[in-house]
């Protein structure tokens, strides 16, 4: 019987890089979750508020040049004199506005997206026993956090991240004047860094969640509680504290009193979704906007109304980016102390 050499063989093979290790887990997960008709929907969905973004931005690039296609329409909206006449004045302010009512309403759709996207990441891996599948490769705990973190990073930035920065696009080249990118690059370079706060908290946290059990149903259960329930619960505590503010105030200080009494308000941060939005308003500056705005708007005589009205909640941003963090952290070590590399596993 012949003997065969089994010493060493130099592998004549192209070699990959060991810093994309985590994207093949990406690919696979997007391809699998690509093929659900829901998720398919809620995406679709999604961009008609990047759509409505797109049109007040290429409407207001209309009216900075006095398009007649435009303003005959905005004057029968009855638009104060001042915005007619000095639109570009204003540019900042109705962008950053524009693009904070846009994250609102895009917020909710990447609630549902993780809701659908996230629950089965790494719940199944754990229910089929597969992590040790995955460790038995050259791949370490931190490649298969990024890789299936990813996967709902490619989902939330198509619903967030994308449509802003194509909206934008669509802003400067209606505007025909490039001067809107100096006045404007800090919204874009806001939008993108919000847009990135809500994928690495909302994945890490649904990452976190699917580590906790085998059920996928009983994450997505978890992960409705968080933003549901939480966001139903702050808004009554909130809606309570108005109200007590309101009795104490008479008719002609009341918005200011309520102003006053909503910026120093803690109930907003029983929210998950309230404590995301603060940073994008903080990121967006949507305070000095809404300011710039409601000026406009205010009759003269009459005291202007507090940013709150346009802005939403004011009260100090980093009590938000604590909650945030501290969601994290833990997210983070729910996942370390769930899943083990291959030589912590029995």
């Amino acid at each position: 019987m012949p003997i065969f050499d089994q010493g060493y063989q130099h592998w004549q093979g192209t070699l990959s890089g060991h810093a994309w290790r985590w994207l093949t887990i990406t690919r696979q997960g997007v391809r699998v979750q690509r093929q659900n008709r829901w998720v398919r929907h809620v995406v679709l969905s999604a961009w008609m508020p990047a759509l409505v973004l797109a049109v007040v931005l290429v409407f207001w690039g209309l009216l900075e040049q006095k398009s007649e296609l435009v303003m005959p329409l905005l004057r029968m909206m009855g638009l104060p004199r001042e915005l007619l006449d000095e639109p570009r004045t204003f540019r900042t302010a109705v962008w950053t506005l524009g693009y904070y009512y846009f994250f609102q309403f895009e917020l909710f759709f990447a609630m549902i997206l993780v809701l659908l996207v996230g629950p089965g990441l790494i719940s199944q891996d754990v229910r089929f026993n597969a992590i040790p599948l995955y460790f038995s490769r050259p791949l370490r705990r931190l490649d298969y956090f990024v890789g299936k973190l990813a996967v709902v990073g490619v989902f939330l930035s198509a619903v967030a991240i994308v449509p802003a920065v194509l909206a934008f696009l669509l802003g400067i080249l209606f505007s025909l004047d490039f001067t809107v990118v100096r006045d404007t690059w800090r919204v874009l370079l806001a939008s993108i860094g919000y847009g990135a706060v809500i994928v690495l908290s909302a994945g890490m946290l649904m990452l976190a969640l699917s580590a906790l059990s085998r059920n996928s149903r009983s994450v997505a259960a978890l992960w409705v509680g968080i933003w549901f329930v939480s966001n139903v619960v702050a808004g009554v505590l909130s809606g309570i504290h108005g109200e007590a503010a309101r009795r104490q105030a008479t008719q002609a200080e009341m918005d200011q009193r309520v102003a006053e009494a909503f910026r120093r308000d803690w109930r907003p941060l029983v929210s998950y979704t309230a404590n995301l939005a603060r940073i994008g308003t903080l990121l967006l500056d949507t305070d000095s906007a809404a300011k710039r705005i409601l000026g406009v708007f205010t009759p003269p005589g009459r005291p202007v109304p507090p940013s709150e009205v346009l802005s939403g909640p004011q009260y100090p941003w980093w009590w938000s980016a604590a909650v945030l963090a501290g969601v994290f952290g833990l997210s983070l070590w729910i996942l370390t102390s769930r899943v083990k590399s291959l030589d912590r596993l029995r």
